[in-house]
């Protein structure tokens, strides 16, 4: 897996075949596992009843990530336990998978709002930009300029970054079977928003999922090597997103890189 200061691909994400289902006892604990047993433990309200079921473990390389416990259930193969280990599992990709979406979100709040280098109140900082449009400047006002300039085009990268990791944050997330509902709470983003992005992935994001540059998605949508819009909204075409994970599935090799013979 890439390391922190690195963008993942799709494929460098973790996904439910990478996590293994162990019966506890037999060390899986240092990996990246959901480790189950059978358990009793005390009823609620009243110490001296008894509930049997399992209890699930699950563990994102080596670290204690998450427990379930699924009353009733003999084994793993209950269909509750099987439903418990579904959601426990969907809890560690999202877990890894946000180690490299946060920090880029980090990363705009710490850059912050260049403008506030010049001011805090609005008011002042629409002075200041008019004193040096009209020419009344000083040399330390143009200074501040360029500072603000530079800062404003540091957080228009990490903005870009940031983008691109999100649609590969949710195209991950939505392949692996997760409902918008829960994407949203990973992402603190509203649900609807994330429902317009697994419904209308636009050129942009179609090339930010695959990782390659937009001209390239388009041209290969051009010439047929990936699949034509599922829709328009106005004159951007739109796919929706199973239409791109599909077409990612159907190529092997690098992410949406298709055969040249296609």
């Amino acid at each position: 897996m890439p390391t922190m200061q690195q963008d993942p691909q799709l494929s460098d994400l973790l996904t439910a075949d990478d996590i293994e289902v162990r019966r506890a006892g037999f060390g899986y604990e240092t990996g990246t596992a959901v480790v189950w047993k059978q358990e009793e433990w005390p009823g609620g309200g009243n110490p001296s009843a008894v509930r049997h079921g399992i209890a699930l473990h699950a563990y994102l390389d080596g670290e204690d990530h998450n427990r379930l416990r699924v009353e009733g259930a003999a084994d793993i193969d209950d269909p509750q336990a099987q439903d418990a280990l579904g959601r426990l599992r969907l809890g560690m990709i999202a877990t890894h998978a946000l180690r490299y979406l946060k920090p880029a979100q980090q990363d705009i709040e710490t850059i912050g709002d260049p403008e506030e280098l010049i001011s805090k109140d609005p008011v002042l900082r629409g002075y200041f930009h008019q004193r040096v449009k009209e020419g009344r400047h000083s040399p330390q006002d143009l200074a501040l300029v360029a500072e603000v300039d530079a800062k404003t085009a540091q957080l228009n990268k990490a903005r870009r970054r940031y983008a691109v990791l999100l649609w590969r944050f949710v195209a991950h997330l939505h392949g692996q079977g997760a409902a918008a509902r829960d994407i949203a709470s990973w992402t603190s983003l509203p649900t609807s928003m994330i429902e317009r992005r697994i419904s209308s992935v636009s050129t942009a994001g179609a090339a930010a999922i695959l990782g390659i540059e937009a001209k390239t998605w388009s041209g290969y949508v051009a010439r047929g090597q990936a699949p034509a819009p599922d829709d328009h909204i106005g004159r951007e075409p739109v796919w929706h997103l199973s239409t791109v994970l599909g077409h990612i599935t159907a190529r092997p090799g690098r992410p949406g890189r298709p055969p040249k013979n296609s």
